[in-house]
């Protein structure tokens, strides 16, 4: 029994549902903590220009880092503007969906997948 669970939660884990079933339960991360690779503490990226990947446009900002704890970051909120999306509002994104681009994070991701993510309502 303690296998079956254990097995579900790692799924869950992995998959990419995990950031929306821990949207709940996420909490803001510490301004002083870092994200590595990215040597960059949490107080750098909030507030950085979130450009598209392959053409630069900005598509909004980090509006807050979040994790499973206070010290672990696992996602990032961004406001977006509208702009090539089509859609305004606060989105969580996992971080792997990111990369630094000095003082800007560029988004990996197509519009459709955003459009997926769960809406931030903190």
């Amino acid at each position: 029994m303690h296998r079956m669970i254990l097995a579900a939660t790692s799924a869950l884990l992995l998959s990419g549902a995990a950031v929306q079933a821990q949207q709940a339960a996420a909490v803001e991360v510490n301004e002083n903590v870092m994200l590595m690779p990215w040597n960059k503490s949490v107080d750098a990226i909030e507030g950085a220009k979130v450009l598209k990947s392959g053409d630069g446009v900005e598509l909004g900002e980090v509006e807050a880092v979040l994790g499973t704890d206070a010290n672990t970051p696992v996602a990032l909120v961004v406001d977006f503007k509208g702009t090539t999306t089509g859609f305004t509002g606060s989105k969580v994104i996992p971080i792997d969906r990111f990369s630094p681009d000095g003082n800007r994070l560029t988004l990996t991701t197509s519009a459709a997948e955003i459009a997926s993510f769960p809406e931030y309502a903190g």
